[in-house]
């Protein structure tokens, strides 16, 4: 009878431990100061970085696979140098700006935190470990159903708890942002009640009347790989309209816009919803790659509000630059043919998986049609901009039509080897990987990276 009771006790302590768990709320703030934060414009990159010359890049999801993927690629990049005003610069230290989504947001956010230590310890805590195993066995263990179970904690927010025990060691973006030799990170969620790209940047917090600074960065990267069904949303306290936010005359000239097709209205009436806190109180996070699996909309998007390129290059403190490098770094996989095989129905499971895939795979590429026009139109843009801007020439050492953009598209389709490029497209989306797999993926990147024939050019022309 004494062990039944004690059993009866310890079920009430955790029925009610369960009840009081609780997501960790992100911290108000009262006013605005946007020379503060975490934010696009900010000063950071290593300190040997040219001002003349940017790369900028975007990692997509894919599990462990796009972790191992984009890894690979930043390796390169720490061994390619390339000769720049009389000086060998290492191509990784002229990285002013990462986009990350779901799987890729974990390579990114670790060397936003740690920097080069990523290339000593990532592998062994996260690409070569068996994270799902771990996360899977905690999900259907009893005793993590009274937190799980919680209406206010979620799996996300037990993933989130475990990624800091593994990788991120509880480091803030305030921590981040400390950092005097890494680029700004951004990391992409999907924001589901308006259907909007969320970027982790003080910008965004803005809105929300919120301080990014003190927000963990474990928690931003369990938002952006929060795929629906197998994980919980990631739950934001919405404070709108407490800090003294003011929608800028930009923003509401392009509220205005009479143009029935304006894209630039279009995103700025589905922010704006973001400032209305009575209504939505909270807003809710998942995978960043149900809106963009690239991690590319962000930068296309605040181009498209901005409605003026070189206003915004010379606002972000990036009129000086003459070269820039954008490289997109894409693991996605594609739909696999052997249901073409048989008669039978597509398995209920597989189906509901392919309802977002479908979509988002071509989605995927008409992103990827509308970056290579915008960086045809930003080269022109740019070269206008700075040619009409007499005041801004003046005293310049260099021409004001002195300015070229790349674009380098790295994929697992650009694996010249038939058997590995299939194997490698095959591997799974999930959090486990064989420790020759991530090797595999790591060379096949260096091996796409250092041929393609974009960033050839790109070095032959320095």
């Amino acid at each position: 009878m004494d062990q039944f009771h004690r059993l009866v006790v310890v079920l009430i302590l955790f029925t009610f431990a369960g009840c009081s768990a609780h997501y960790p709320v992100n911290e108000p703030i009262t006013s605005i100061d946007k020379s503060a934060g975490y934010r696009l414009g900010s000063e950071k990159g290593h300190p040997d970085q040219s001002e003349s010359l940017s790369v900028i890049m975007a990692f997509s999801g894919g599990g462990t696979r796009a972790a191992a993927y984009s890894y690979g690629v930043l390796e390169t990049l720490r061994d390619l140098e390339v000769n720049w005003e009389g000086q060998q610069r290492k191509l990784l230290h002229e990285v002013d700006n990462i986009s990350s989504v779901s799987g890729g947001s974990f390579t990114a956010a670790y060397y936003g935190l740690f920097g080069e230590r990523i290339f000593e310890d990532f592998e062994e805590k996260f690409l070569k470990a068996d994270v799902q195993g771990h996360l899977t066995s905690s999900f259907l263990n009893p005793f993590t159903w009274f937190t799980t179970g919680s209406e206010f904690y979620g799996r996300s927010d037990y993933a989130a708890k475990y990624y800091d025990e593994i990788l991120f060691e509880g480091k803030t973006f305030g921590d981040m942002s400390k950092r005097t030799d890494t680029p700004i990170i951004q990391i992409n969620a999907t924001e589901v009640s308006t259907s909007t790209q969320f970027t982790f940047l003080q910008g965004m917090f803005d809105l929300l009347c919120s301080d990014l600074s003190a927000f963990p960065v474990s928690r931003a990267v369990a938002a952006s790989s929060a795929v629906p069904v197998l994980f919980s949303s990631i739950t934001l306290n919405n404070r709108a309209g407490s800090c003294g936010y003011e929608i800028g005359a930009k923003a509401l000239e392009g509220l205005n816009d009479p143009e029935p097709f304006s894209r630039r209205r279009h995103l700025l009436e589905k922010y704006v919803k973001y400032l209305d806190s009575e209504t939505s109180p909270y807003l809710h996070l998942y995978d960043g790659g149900l809106t963009d699996n690239l991690g590319i909309r962000n930068g296309l998007n605040r181009l498209a509000i901005a409605d003026d390129t070189w206003g915004f290059v010379k606002a972000r403190g990036s009129a000086d630059t003459r070269r820039l490098v954008f490289i997109v770094v894409n693991a996605q996989s594609e739909s696999k043919a052997l249901y073409s095989a048989s008669a039978s129905p597509v398995p209920l499971m597989d189906a509901v998986l392919g309802a977002t895939s479908i979509p988002l795979n071509e989605y995927t590429f008409e992103s990827l049609v509308t970056l290579h026009f915008t960086i045809e139109k930003f080269e022109k843009d740019i070269i206008e901009g700075r040619c009409a801007d007499e005041e801004f020439m003046q005293g310049k050492s260099y021409d004001c039509a002195d300015f070229k953009a790349y674009m380098v598209y790295v994929d697992l389709d650009q694996v010249t080897d038939k058997d590995k490029r299939n194997r490698l497209k095959a591997l799974p989306t999930s959090f486990v990987l064989q420790p020759e797999q991530v090797d595999e993926l790591r060379g096949a990147a260096r091996t796409v990276l250092t041929n393609n024939r974009n960033l050839k050019q790109f070095i032959d022309e320095l």
